[in-house]
């Protein structure tokens, strides 16, 4: 009970040291209020809008092709990258492999191009990189070859211009 007593009188005795004045050090406010961030600018598309033309069979360096790809693909235009495709293999209903991404860069290394009995064929190494829909950076590597017959009779302007024939991925 002598310790209870202690302890309250202490208690009491530091109470009544506090005066409730004010405190010896004033307190300084901020010469300036805080800076207020500035709201990041939305990027704008780096890519114009798809307005290029199918090459047809007047020409004949298979790199008016590969540009009128890049140009649809990067432009999410998928019916204008489809047409770009030999007919017989464009019908297909399935999505190709970059639907899912944004933001997306074409790019392509030096090609070849080959012979053969009344076909040319151009191989050239294609990358496609771009932001998959979780947000993580994707890349599509592999070959594409091209195609387009050598002034066959009776081929058609679909036959005699260069179209994709494959497109195979390393990954």
């Amino acid at each position: 009970m002598v310790k209870n007593a202690t302890f309250l009188a202490l208690c009491a005795l530091a109470l009544s040291a506090c005066d409730g004045g004010t405190d010896p050090t004033p307190v300084q406010e901020s010469a300036a209020p805080a800076p207020t961030p500035t709201p990041t600018p939305t990027p704008t598309p780096t890519h114009t809008a798809f307005n290029a033309d199918l090459p047809g069979p007047d020409e004949t360096d298979p790199q008016a092709l590969l540009d009128y790809w890049q140009q649809a693909v990067e432009a999410n235009e998928r019916e204008a990258a489809r047409r770009a495709w030999r007919s017989d293999v464009r019908g297909g209903g399935t999505a190709p492999r970059w639907s899912n991404l944004s933001d997306i860069t074409v790019t392509f290394g030096e090609g070849r191009a080959e012979g053969a009995a009344g076909s040319s064929y151009y191989q050239v190494p294609v990358k496609i990189a771009g932001r998959g829909v979780d947000q993580t950076d994707q890349t599509l590597a592999g070959t594409m070859t091209l195609r387009r017959v050598n002034d066959v009779p009776g081929a058609d302007s679909g036959q005699l211009s260069w179209r994709i024939e494959s497109i195979k991925f390393d990954n």
